[in-house]
């Protein structure tokens, strides 16, 4: 979206950490993204070893193979942790060199720079979100985000099990490093055409989720045209970052119209929740969010303004803040991040959760299973 770029009046300082397979994947696209828009980036590639080939360019400015001797931990979490744990110290090192500034530097707090880590739910991806978000944590004073792949609905329950695991460590266990955590689930994206194979639709989830949160960032940078609706990169700062204890998810609404005076008219509004609803199983209670920041870009009009507000209005509970930037196009684009929800508010969440305790005891029964065959065999 070229008119992002002409409309950037902003910067802002952002470290990418992508962790296993799938993270690395759509790292790399939101990473190419970022610089071909300018945007100051450090990344940092985890995985046991480089699973992709030609699959994606390299991007990236340093990789961490952390066990070569293995093409994946198969999905085992404790497995995966073990390894990690092993090279902890090269890792903190690698880490050093990412992150925009340290606990001792008097002017971080002025610093606007986001610490994102990508992940899923396979071993890598949830062990290494978990030891690199305390390691970020430890060296900035401040918790990172997490970006984190919520998987569909009937992937293997070990999958499910992971994710859990990993979601309560980071933004909910007293001994985790509390980080606002927004999530992508892929439940409603993997079904977006039921004609694509499973490998084309992961392809396409994948590139949907970059290029969703890179245009997020760029979308955030733009200048508000408008006097009541003009929150700043602070807002969107504020609403990204550790402030943002909770639950999270970006927000993507793109709309183009026959013509000018036709989009001058839409009740954009109702389009807005609505595309909540097709893009994401996550979204059902997304009013009771306690921060929040939305750019949009819309043509000017008195119709514009009125459903901006009928937007916020819907948020009354929350502290959303908008940017609204006036087009002389027939296109509306919304972007943002809406964060701080309470799990009690998302039903998806709490299945990824029943899933993952009834993982658990399919895999405690079979460990009884094998003691019991044990101590046959040993009588």
């Amino acid at each position: 979206m070229s008119f992002l770029k002409k409309l950037r009046k902003k910067s802002i300082d952002i470290a990418v950490i992508a962790v296993g397979d799938a993270a690395c994947i759509i790292g790399a696209k939101f990473i190419q993204n970022l610089k071909e828009n300018k945007i100051n980036v450090k990344s940092l590639a985890v995985n046991t070893k480089n699973n992709f080939g030609s699959k994606i360019s390299d991007p990236y400015n340093d990789k961490f193979w952390f066990a070569e001797q293995y093409s994946s931990t198969n999905r085992n979490l404790e497995f995966a942790r073990k390894l990690l744990e092993e090279r902890k110290e090269v890792l903190t090192d690698k880490l050093r060199n990412v992150v925009f500034y340290r606990l001792d530097d008097k002017k971080r707090k002025e610093k606007l720079a986001l610490h994102l880590i990508i992940a899923s739910g396979g071993g890598t991806g949830s062990a290494g979100s978990m030891i690199i978000s305390k390691i970020i944590k430890d060296i900035t004073g401040e918790s990172p985000t997490i970006i984190f792949i919520v998987p569909e609905k009937h992937e293997p329950s070990i999958v499910q099990y992971n994710t859990a695991t990993a979601l309560f460590y980071l933004g909910f266990d007293s001994l985790g490093p509390n980080c606002p955590t927004i999530l992508f689930d892929n439940e409603k994206l993997i079904s977006v055409d039921e004609t694509l194979d499973i490998k084309k639709a992961l392809d396409y989830c994948n590139n949907y989720l970059a290029d969703t949160l890179s245009t997020t960032i760029l979308a955030a940078l733009q200048e508000s045209s408008h006097e009541e609706f003009n929150a700043g990169l602070n807002d969107f700062f504020k609403s990204f970052s550790s402030e943002a204890k909770g639950i999270g998810v970006i927000i993507s609404v793109d709309k183009t119209f026959e013509s000018l005076e036709k989009a001058q008219n839409i009740r954009f509004s109702d389009i807005f929740f609505k595309e909540l609803e097709l893009t994401s199983s996550l979204t059902a209670d997304i009013t009771k969010a306690r921060l929040g920041f939305l750019s949009i870009i819309a043509p000017h009009s008195y119709q514009t303004t009125f459903e901006t507000k009928k937007i916020v209005k819907r948020f009354e509970k929350g502290s959303i803040k908008v940017s609204l930037t006036a087009l002389e196009e027939p296109i509306l684009l919304i972007r943002g991040v809406i964060t701080g929800l309470h799990p009690d508010f998302i039903e998806r969440f709490w299945d990824i959760f029943e899933r993952a305790r009834d993982s658990r005891k399919e895999i405690l029964i079979l460990e009884e299973q094998i003691r019991n065959m044990k101590l046959v065999f040993s009588n």
